[in-house]
């Protein structure tokens, strides 16, 4: 099994990761941790230089939860990506050429109006994902 769990490093985020990681415990299941770097058009080989902090703030958010990660199930196999594009695109995107078996995911619940214009990465992804979406808030 693969599982495939996204963060941005938020609280819910976190929360997602520690789930992850349960599961993956659990079910003995390989997981990857993705971070999306947000930009509008998908790259699949991005020149990072020109994202910067970003960059590095992907690879410091990856490293946390690498670390929670190894306290709760140290004995799985996990890796790690860096994507840049749109974020729910790129998340069904990966998951779906990858053949993970479930994407796992934080959200931060907003509700009425602001839901409505704001959207939500979550919402996205369980809509046109190919696999099951677990979405931890």
């Amino acid at each position: 099994m693969k599982i495939l769990v996204c963060t941005d490093g938020s609280k819910n985020a976190e929360m997602a990761v520690k789930f992850s990681a349960k599961f993956a415990k659990n079910y003995r299941a390989d997981l990857m941790i993705l971070r999306v770097i947000k930009h509008e058009t998908s790259m699949e080989k991005p020149v990072f230089d020109e994202y910067g902090d970003e960059y590095h703030r992907a690879k410091n958010i990856i490293k946390s939860a690498e670390g929670i990660i190894s306290q709760i199930a140290p004995d799985i196999t996990v890796k790690n990506r860096i994507a840049v594009g749109p974020v729910s695109a790129e998340i069904i995107r990966i998951a779906e050429s990858e053949k993970f078996d479930c994407i796992v995911i934080g959200t931060r619940g907003n509700r009425g109006l602001r839901r409505m214009l704001l959207g939500s990465v979550a919402d996205e992804v369980i809509l046109y994902a190919h696999c099951p979406v677990v979405v931890v808030r």
